[in-house]
């Protein structure tokens, strides 16, 4: 009787995530994989993979996403380690500010950095101004431009996944390895980063597939001529109604998407049971 009483409350979660979720990716799957006679065929993804500005978008978004959890983990784990040591009022305030990105917009965010980072914007003329640089540096609309967006977008991420690791781990045990002649900077690297792992594969877990499915700002930092797969799939549906072409993208994203979190999954398992064991 519990577990019919269970699976009753358990069953519009279900039926909701099948419709809502679980179908519309199949459909999209499953149309990519079948040719104008019915039968299956994969050769819509051989010319799909044939193109070299689809290769190049596949390994930009790649090298992105990879490039933007690399640095949010590094910048990080010292930035929440901090925090997790503030006293619970000044905590709360830098949990607020770390995150307070989140509550706007990624289309005002990259506004606001199309701002700072055009050849008139803010940035070049303090460095003209100064003297640093003779003429305005090209850093909006390049790759660079794109990695300072993801990297604004997904640090608040990587933090909330952190912070609540580093609050667990107890002070004593960086106090025992430096009194057993640890310096600190390696006491923090072989007590707080190996015992921080699981937040860290949250976090990019979280960074890594955000980065390779966002749209607004690789649109709008990175202009027309650099292309991810999330603007590529745009261009095949609005520019060019191609919308078999626009599915491959598609597929293709939820695949290294998928492919990603299960990586991190069997990381993180592994990891737990070295602990355990």
């Amino acid at each position: 009787m519990k577990k019919r009483w269970l699976l009753t409350l358990f069953a519009p979660g279900v039926v909701f995530l099948v419709l809502c979720c679980a179908w519309p990716v199949l459909r999209i799957v499953l149309q990519t994989i079948y040719d104008d006679t019915g039968a299956v065929s994969f050769a819509g993804y051989a010319s799909l993979f044939g193109k070299s500005f689809f290769r190049n978008s596949l390994l930009r978004t790649l090298r992105l996403s990879a490039i933007t959890t690399l640095v949010c983990a590094v910048v990080g784990i010292p930035v929440s380690f901090y925090i997790s040591r503030l006293a619970e009022k000044r905590k709360s305030l830098a949990i607020s500010l770390a995150t307070f990105p989140l509550l706007t917009s990624a289309i005002v965010r990259s506004i606001c950095w199309i701002v700072l980072l055009g050849k008139k914007g803010v940035i070049n003329n303090l460095l003209v101004g100064i003297g640093l640089i003779d003429k305005p540096l090209s850093i909006l609309y390049t790759e660079t431009s794109m990695l300072i967006g993801y990297i604004q977008l997904f640090m608040p991420l990587m933090l909330l996944s952190l912070v609540g690791v580093m609050e667990s781990i107890d002070d004593e045990l960086l106090q025992a390895a430096q009194t057993l002649g640890c310096p600190p900077i390696l006491a923090f690297a072989k007590v707080v980063i190996p015992l921080s792992v699981s937040g860290l594969i949250t976090g990019g877990m979280l960074v890594f597939t955000g980065t390779m499915t966002a749209y607004a700002t690789p649109n709008l930092l990175g202009g027309t001529k650099t292309k991810v797969l999330s603007t590529l799939l745009d261009q095949y549906a609005n520019v060019n109604s191609d919308w078999v072409s626009a599915s491959m993208v598609a597929a293709v994203m939820i695949f290294f998407t998928v492919l990603v979190n299960v990586l991190f999954t069997q990381i993180a398992n592994r990891l737990n049971r070295r602990q355990n064991g």
